[in-house]
């Protein structure tokens, strides 16, 4: 019978973590140099960081954006819709950063070419220092241009690049067409390179789009406060000057859009009446002949005052017609404009341009305009899914169905309007008809030439008006403090060192706590109490010399000193009898059961106690080497019932001592340890000894010790520290919960390190509220009979 018992349970701590407070400080306190070293690394790093990372400024600059453009002088261009915008500010944010605005910016000062300095350590980013300059010639469609260069003299150069996965080599001159994977481009010096011989530079280019995609996401734009028009920018990089050209050139962008914006409406307005005044010129022309050929030909010149009047009053009637005609033709256009959706709806033409005054139809195509241009920069910038251009189109939609529902408004009372007109006409008419030839010849020249100056002299005086205003535009984006730098922003000296010295301070402690939570192995009497309810009894300190008689070999030793302890605390679970048995065992082999038993026996029988060693291990027996006594006979015989008690018992050289070794192993220890002559055996020499101590086999790997359990006083459990694994603990204590064992209680062995939870300190409860124990060193008693640092 010796099936091992099974142990597949995790470990259970009565704490949660396993994790031991004292355990940690300890160790901390112990391995302190290792801490120092830490701090000392973490200090050193942090100084290696400021010394040689690259500086990060923060250039900040701020902005003011306008609600509306004031009103120009001339009450004619009061209130016009062509200088006045309303802003939506949410986009402003937007617009700022479009990609377009980045890109420009970035084209007009060249940001996608970059020069660096190579250095020993660090690689350096130069701006405007060096006296060079790349001309790319062809880019081939190339995505990104690197190589780098050393100039070895005033007029020569190396350069290293890299081609199809292979780095090479050449020599060049400056300014000599140099051709890298597709690109064509020439090194040129642009003065005295003279004192860069030697120095190793490298240069980059990247599309302008690429680089200012990479602005768009690096610069910050945000309102200065809730209300206010003031859009404080920042940009962070290595470069302070850098990014301050950056900004100032990306407000001159901005505000150049931003006039732009606001001249598109007056800009197409000139160029739809220059068109109109082209045609009309002809016209014009043309009738003004055809005058002047009816006066010469005729005798007739001018007009009696009743062809006067009538011709007079035509003519307010045509004039009328001619507005009403021109209102009409312009309803059609933006009808037809509106309703085609390939149109640009920024491109359309303002009802004030030919003359109608309609500030309802005006202020709702101006705000169309001002959307559509808005989601034609997003749209450059940002997802279409992005929510401003959906809710722009959406308000677009809104915008064309309110201004075609008020254009179809207008023209039906225009065309009223018309009719009455055109009534009045044929009166005339018929009244002119009445007239001699020459003169109603006469009249009809003079009304259409009259007709065509009007609508000349009303076109022009509508395009001066258009020319004025977009004269007079100014942007609404003005600035408020101009680009300053600040910092170096990183690194941080005070912060590296603050971290340095706090992760030097820390991460010991986290490798401790780590150590501490992923050990599996006993290290204390704590980690006992943590896992088991069983009591603990007393400790063993680490035996430095291969001797397994310590007490007779070093009696005065706190080895010795600990067995005696142990000897004190045991006689408590004798309960007041002078006798006892005792079982010595453990969960695996190697954890100090025999060298337990040894000398806690010869602690008893040095003090005159007749003492009984039992080596019931028969699988392997070797406790007699200790005593150097034979193995010939031993229990296994007793029990095999071929020996007597007397027989096996042998006298060691030590008084009181006695000793029955294992015998010859036997092919059935187990069943050899159940039968009845193993009881016999213990109660014959319970009568001829005092005290009795079985070194018995490991509980875990056979079952052979919970037999013996039964038939003693009590068990002694040997636990070893950093060597017995603390799931077979609580495998014993469920054996305990469970009954299986009664009186049991844990000895910790070769303690080997003094400190929280170690050191020779000894004690046990059992619930009684007292107890013994003995202290030596630098321990003190605790209540209980346990004893601590």
């Amino acid at each position: 019978m010796n099936t091992p018992l099974q142990v597949d349970k995790p470990v259970r701590e009565n704490d949660g973590l396993n994790i031991d407070p004292k355990r940690i400080l300890y160790q901390a306190a112990r391995y302190w140099y290792l801490i120092v070293l830490s701090v000392l690394a973490g200090l050193f790093i942090a100084f290696a960081i400021n010394r040689y990372a690259t500086r990060i400024y923060e250039v900040k600059a701020s902005i003011i954006v306008k609600e509306t453009q004031e009103a120009s002088s001339g009450d004619f261009l009061y209130n016009n819709p062509l200088v006045k915008f309303y802003r939506n500010y949410l986009n402003e944010l937007y617009i700022i950063k479009s990609i377009p605005l980045m890109e420009q910016t970035v084209k007009e000062l060249s940001f996608d070419k970059t020069f660096y300095r190579i250095g020993n350590l660090l690689t350096s980013e130069v701006y405007k220092s060096l006296p060079l300059n790349v001309d790319i010639t062809k880019n081939g469609n190339a995505r990104s241009l690197y190589f780098r260069f050393e100039i070895v003299s005033e007029s020569e150069f190396d350069i290293f690049y890299e081609h199809n996965h292979e780095d090479h080599t050449a020599r060049k001159r400056f300014n000599e067409p140099v051709s890298i994977n597709g690109m064509e481009f020439q090194l040129q010096a642009k003065g005295d390179v003279k004192d860069l011989v030697g120095e190793l530079y490298a240069f980059s280019w990247r599309p302008s789009v690429n680089v200012g995609e990479s602005y768009s996401s690096r610069i910050s734009a945000e309102w200065a406060e809730e209300g206010a028009g003031v859009i404080n920018l920042s940009l962070k990089g290595p470069q302070a000057q850098k990014e301050i050209d950056f900004i100032n050139a990306l407000i001159e962008n901005y505000q150049q859009y931003d006039l732009n914006n606001k001249n598109m409406i007056a800009t197409n307005t000139i160029s739809f009446i220059d068109d109109q005044l082209k045609n009309i010129s002809d016209s014009l022309r043309k009738s003004e002949r055809q005058l002047e050929v009816f006066k010469n030909q005729n005798i007739v010149t001018d007009l009696n005052s009743e062809a006067l009047r009538l011709y007079q009053k035509i003519e307010g009637l045509e004039i009328q017609k001619t507005d009403l005609t021109l209102r009409d033709n312009y309803y059609t256009y933006l009808d037809n404009y509106i309703s085609q959706s390939d149109n640009s709806l920024d491109q359309v033409i303002l009802p004030t341009s030919v003359g109608i005054t309609d500030p309802v139809l005006t202020a709702l195509i101006s705000q169309m305009i001002k959307i559509q241009t808005d989601i034609k920069l997003l749209v450059r910038t940002e997802k279409l899914e992005h929510p401003l251009i959906a809710d722009g189109r959406k308000r677009i939609q809104e915008l064309k169905n309110d201004i075609l529902e008020s254009v179809r408004n207008q023209k039906s009372v225009d065309k009223i309007k018309l009719d009455f007109l055109n009534k009045g006409i044929k009166e005339v008419e018929v009244q002119l008809n009445r007239l001699p030839v020459a003169e109603r010849q006469l009249v009809n020249i003079k009304r259409n030439y009259a007709l065509l100056e009007n609508l000349y002299v009303f076109l022009l005086q509508r395009r001066a008006e258009a020319g004025i205003s977009r004269a007079a535009n100014t942007t609404d984006i003005m600035m408020v403090n101009p680009p300053r730098a600040y910092g170096p922003i990183s690194p941080s000296p005070a912060r590296n060192y603050l971290v340095g010295l706090s992760g030097g301070l820390v991460l010991p402690l986290i490798i401790f706590v780590l150590l501490e939570m992923s050990n599996t192995r006993i290290q204390s009497r704590e980690d006992i109490e943590n896992i088991t309810s069983i009591p603990f009894i007393g400790g063993v300190g680490h035996k430095r010399i291969n001797e397994n008689l310590e007490v007779f070999t070093k009696p005065k030793s706190a080895i010795s000193e600990s067995f005696r302890a142990l000897r004190s605390n045991l006689h408590y679970f004798l309960e007041g009898r002078e006798k006892g048995v005792f079982l010595v065992s453990s969960s695996i082999s190697g954890e100090g059961k025999t060298f337990t038993s040894i000398n806690l026996a010869s602690v008893f029988a040095l003090s005159g106690k007749k003492t009984l060693i039992i080596g019931a291990d028969m699988r392997k027996p070797r406790i007699y080497t200790d005593f150097k006594l034979d193995n010939h006979i031993g229990l296994s015989n007793y029990l095999a019932g071929l020996a007597e008690f007397e027989e096996v018992v042998q006298k060691t050289e030590f008084e009181n001592l006695c000793l029955v070794s294992g015998g010859p192993v036997p092919p059935n220890p187990s069943e050899l340890i159940l039968s009845k002559r193993m009881e016999a055996f213990l109660q014959q020499a319970r009568t001829q000894f005092d005290f009795i101590f079985i070194d018995s086999p490991p509980l875990v790997l056979v079952t052979d010790a919970f037999v013996l359990s039964a038939l003693t006083d009590h068990t002694l459990f040997i636990v070893r520290q950093n060597y017995t694994p603390k799931a077979l603990l609580q495998t014993i204590d469920d054996f305990y919960t469970a009954g299986k064992i009664r009186k049991i209680s844990f000895v910790l062995n070769d303690i080997y390190k003094s400190g929280p939870g170690y050191g020779y300190g000894y004690g046990y409860g059992y619930g009684y509220g007292y107890g013994y124990g003995y202290g030596y060193g630098l321990r003190k008693k605790r209540s209980g009979g346990y004893y601590e640092e």
